[in-house]
């Protein structure tokens, strides 16, 4: 089993790699894809999601988990697609992913603009 931190890593390796197979393999088949579009379900809205944007996403920190289960990570995003369908950025951004991992595989990816308030 891979530790919540390592399935995370395993994810950005595969979406930076542009391999898109790979990073739904980390995924849950029910995985919530979230952002400031909304938010929807499955492995083939993360398919399409990583294939129409061709976000690429570096990681700003080392991983680590803010509570059992949940990464938050700073990153800078790049959207790479030539025909990304919405007013994506033309240079890197800044932005926050929230990953959430249960029994090996991620859960939830959530995009959001800004840094999450931390709980408690």
């Amino acid at each position: 089993m891979r530790t919540p931190v390592e399935t995370v890593t395993a994810w950005h390796e595969a979406v930076n790699a542009g391999d898109i197979e790979a990073a739904v393999s980390c995924c849950h088949p029910e995985v919530a894809v979230g952002g400031p579009r909304g938010t929807g379900h499955g492995h083939d809205l993360m398919r399409g999601w990583l294939t129409r944007s061709g976000i690429r996403l570096e990681p700003q920190h080392e991983l680590t988990e803010s509570e059992p289960g949940v990464v938050v990570v700073e990153e800078l995003a790049r959207w790479t697609a030539d025909n990304v369908p919405f007013a994506a950025p033309t240079e890197p951004t800044p932005t926050w992913c929230i990953f959430r991992v249960e029994y090996d595989c991620l859960v939830s990816v959530e995009r959001v603009e800004q840094a999450p308030t931390p709980p408690g």
